[in-house]
């Protein structure tokens, strides 16, 4: 049994986990009342993180300035290196997608983002019509508006 200290070492036993089809790695995190256990859903909300990573970047995102507001946001620790969503719901997700949507003029938003976090797109178009029943999301709109400018 490995004991893990930081984020990256769980990230990397994840990826190697489910990459081993043959022998798959039972995985238990344990913290202590009131400590927050960071992003080991995100992992298992899509179907397959190897079929995820196989997809690639789609073309709408390969741009220089896609490539330059992708890095503000992974400065900004809302996206990995892998272009993955860190620490954001789905509806924060959406929002995200939309957001930089717009900012680079991406009609097909859900296929494009869909494609990149393996969403199907209508969850994704789901959880944006879900967020704006929440009152945070004006906030997170406003706060990822100062982030990609």
């Amino acid at each position: 049994m490995n004991h893990l200290e930081d984020e990256e070492s769980l990230f990397a036993l994840i990826r190697e986990s489910l990459t081993n089809h043959l022998q798959p790695t039972v995985i238990s995190i344990h913290a202590s009342i009131g400590q927050y256990i960071a992003h080991v859903d995100n992992y298992y909300q899509r179907e397959s993180f190897v079929e995820a990573e196989e997809v690639g970047v789609p073309d709408a995102l390969r741009t220089e300035e896609a490539k330059n507001l992708l890095r503000k946001l992974i400065n900004a620790r809302r996206l990995s290196e892998e272009l993955q969503p860190i620490d954001l719901s789905g509806t924060e997700q959406a929002l995200l997608a939309r957001v930089v949507s717009e900012k680079l003029e991406i009609n097909d938003v859900w296929q494009v983002f869909g494609r990149l976090w393996n969403i199907k797109p209508e969850t994704l178009r789901k959880y944006y019509n879900r967020a704006f029943e929440q009152k945070k999301s004006l906030e997170f709109q406003d706060y990822l508006k100062k982030i990609i400018g």
